[in-house]
């Protein structure tokens, strides 16, 4: 029982001290130091939380501005290395650079007394290499006399490929046959010699060229093997250098 009642006089004594006290006449409570202190306490707490709350806030403004700058600077960035790769990526096709001229088309072309009209054929995306068909629609008298010299009255079509070796200029080379055709029943077309035209194909525009190229002539005897070209170790009988044909792009009127 005096337990009990101990308990109960501390309990009694804590909720006096901790209650407002009031003056004996009544009126405004008197100055309590440990509610004014926990007053206080709460008061700095609010002010605390409501600090870190606005840092917080801010913090947030300030990284999302970031965020969206740095989003706006790795776009940029990705463009321009686009940019640059598919600048680099025309540069290893092609070799040249993206102002190159393209091998392909028809054209016709030759010299006074020589007429020639060829088909190119692109090998590759870019027009870097080419097969070439040029078919011979007449010929002087100087060039029948070359033919006659062998024994032959007629030029087969010439078949060759090309390849650009800088931007305006291409190596090509091209190979045909001069042949005795037949004049009698039963006689057989014979080839009579084998001809190799080698040089270069200079763009002057897109659809103009200057053709610089040689002519060497092997007897029919230097194809051995019967693949229709001269043998590896084989050596030509004529040799015609310095040889200049114009040639011009067939239009589409």
């Amino acid at each position: 029982m005096k337990h009990v009642l101990g308990i109960n006089a501390v309990s009694n004594r804590l909720q006096t001290f901790m209650l407002p006290q009031t003056s004996p006449m009544g009126g405004e409570p008197n100055w309590d130091p440990f509610h004014e202190e926990m007053s206080n306490n709460q008061t700095t707490n609010n002010k605390k939380e409501r600090k870190v709350m606005n840092n917080n806030i801010d913090g947030l403004t300030t990284g999302t501005a970031l965020t969206s700058a740095r989003r706006r600077w790795l776009k940029k960035l990705s463009v321009g290395l686009a940019l640059m790769v598919m600048a680099a990526g025309a540069l290893c096709v092609t070799g040249f650079g993206p102002a190159h001229y393209r091998l392909g088309g028809a054209w016709v072309g030759g010299r006074s007394g020589f007429l020639w009209s060829a088909l190119q054929t692109p090998l590759d995306p870019s027009g870097q290499t080419a097969a070439a068909r040029p078919i011979l629609k007449h010929f002087d008298t100087q060039f029948a006399g070359l033919l006659a010299a062998f024994g032959a009255d007629n030029l087969s079509d010439a078949i060759g490929e090309a390849r650009m070796i800088s931007q305006d200029t291409a190596r090509w080379t091209l190979l045909a046959h001069a042949q005795a055709t037949p004049h009698q029943p039963g006689e057989l077309l014979r080839t009579m010699a084998i001809i190799v035209y080698s040089g270069t194909w200079k763009y002057t525009s897109q659809d103009t060229a200057v053709l610089t190229y040689t002519v060497n002539v092997y007897p029919a005897s230097a194809d051995g093997d019967g693949d229709g070209y001269p043998d590896a170790n084989a050596q030509p009988v004529l040799t015609i250098p310095d040889l200049v044909d114009n040639a011009k792009r067939v239009p589409i009127l």
